[in-house]
């Protein structure tokens, strides 16, 4: 069997990482059907920390993990391959609102996404975090939606562009 390592994401979202960033997708220890019975609170104990792999008698292969874990790991996942579809020129229908953001920003928000997945999968970010960005992002795009909204809030102000206001 040849023991395999994975980046953890594209090259172009670890440009300027250290390039030994791996995980290894192999837990250390792999239970049988048996051990499930005989030694339970090791793999339960596995599974809490990171994640418990059993073999079962027929071959298949069974994770045993945290739910958050889990929530986390398609997070990422779904979030990686949206990213990857802005990338490449689309845009993933579940965010069209990203069609109102320019090239720049669009560059911007994949950078801050692809740091803030790395964040997620290391923990030092939760998933409401990463809805926060998400939803900052998401009001940017809406707020410069409108062709009149985006000159107001992006175009240039001159000092005869402001009057004073009495004091409600």
């Amino acid at each position: 069997t040849t023991h395999r390592t994975w980046e953890k994401f594209p090259p172009s979202a670890s440009a300027g990482q250290d390039p030994d960033h791996y995980h290894d997708p192999m837990p250390s220890t792999i239970y049988t059907a048996t051990d499930v019975k005989e030694r339970r609170v090791e793999l339960l104990e596995a599974a809490s920390r990171d994640r418990a792999l059993v073999r079962a008698v027929d071959g298949t292969a069974l994770v045993f993990t945290r739910l958050d874990a889990l929530e986390r790991a398609e997070s990422v996942a779904q979030w990686a391959l949206a990213l990857h579809t802005i990338e490449c020129g689309g845009v993933p229908t579940a965010i069209r609102w990203i069609q109102h953001l320019d090239a720049d920003d669009r560059t911007t928000f994949v950078a801050e996404m692809w740091a803030a997945l790395e964040d997620l999968d290391s923990g030092s970010l939760d998933q409401a975090g990463l809805e926060e960005i998400i939803a900052a992002w998401r009001a940017t795009s809406l707020a410069v939606a409108a062709p009149k909204r985006r000159q107001v809030l992006t175009g240039r102000a001159d000092a005869h562009d402001f009057v004073p206001a009495p004091r409600p």
